[in-house]
């Protein structure tokens, strides 16, 4: 081989080392810059933080600090089916959830929370998991007899207790219930309390929460009256709005449970029934829609 064919032959050499290397470092700096989905960041993590309140029966939290109830263990279900073996509880009052989410003090929330225009703006809903109607809880021997919303705005002798942060208290306002006789309630128990000492004549809650109340005070004489005047409400898991990718995952999931049969198995163990969940869609709820 001439001199002049050498000096090429090692020129093209070097000239290909360095472009082999040139790719291999672009190829690494690309990776390190593409951040992980929320999802692989979850999976990688091995658990996910949900946003809870003590709602029974959708969410419950025993005296050690347990988590139970339909929805974490729906929620549970489908985050393990994508992944993500292990749940952490991240407790919250009803009305703290959502700033919690977007504080980024959990990566969803279950809790009962209903499906609904505002919080459409404000958080990314799943399709909806469970549903129910509201309900009046009253003592048996009151003197009032209210059967929806209205009869209450009409009955000024009546204070009315609503969780803190929940539908009931839009419902009411929008009946006419002026917001000096609604009176906000942090959790059951404090309701129920409240109710039997007098200092209100109705509690206002989802009839499932309120049938858990009559089972856990069964010695009492309770009257639950379904609202005459309001539509099924349904809940949904909520993610952050940054996190829509994490839902659209999360939805996918869920869907697949109610094709095997889990969801079913899940939300009937829990006195839930799972036929009102597949009649609607997030769509309607987040539109304002009010189905009967």
């Amino acid at each position: 081989m001439s001199n002049r064919l050498r000096k090429i032959y090692a020129v093209t050499v070097l000239f290909m080392a360095f472009s082999v290397g040139a790719v291999h470092a672009a190829q690494a700096q690309t990776t390190a810059q593409v951040p992980l989905s929320r999802l692989a960041q979850l999976q990688q993590r091995g658990y996910v933080r949900i946003g809870l309140s003590n709602e029974p029966p959708w969410t419950v939290i025993d005296a050690d600090g347990r988590v139970g109830g339909v929805g974490p263990e729906l929620t549970h279900a489908v985050f393990q089916r994508m992944g993500v073996p292990e749940m952490q509880g991240v407790l919250s009052t009803f009305g703290g959830l959502i700033p919690g989410l977007l504080a980024d003090r959990s990566d969803a929330i279950s809790s009962g929370l209903f499906i609904q225009p505002g919080r459409c703006q404000a958080v990314a809903f799943s399709e909806p998991d469970l549903c129910d109607r509201e309900a009046l809880l009253m003592l048996a021997n009151g003197h009032s007899n209210p059967r929806s919303y209205h009869d209450l705005a009409k009955d000024h002798a009546l204070q009315i207790g609503v969780p803190a942060g929940g539908s009931e208290e839009h419902a009411a306002l929008a009946a006419g219930v002026p917001a000096n006789r609604l009176v906000p309630i942090s959790d059951g128990p404090s309701g129920m309390i409240m109710l039997l000492s007098g200092r209100i004549q109705v509690y206002s809650l989802p009839a499932s929460s309120a049938q858990h109340l009559v089972d856990l005070w069964h010695e009492q004489k309770l009257t639950l009256v379904k609202v005459e005047d309001a539509p099924v409400m349904c809940a949904g898991i909520a993610f952050s709005p940054r996190a829509v990718a994490l839902r659209d995952a999360y939805d996918h999931v869920l869907a697949q449970l109610k094709a095997d049969g889990t969801y079913d198995r899940i939300l009937l163990a829990h006195g839930f029934d799972p036929t009102l969940a597949r009649e609607h869609t997030r769509k309607e709820f987040c539109a304002g829609k009010e189905v009967q």
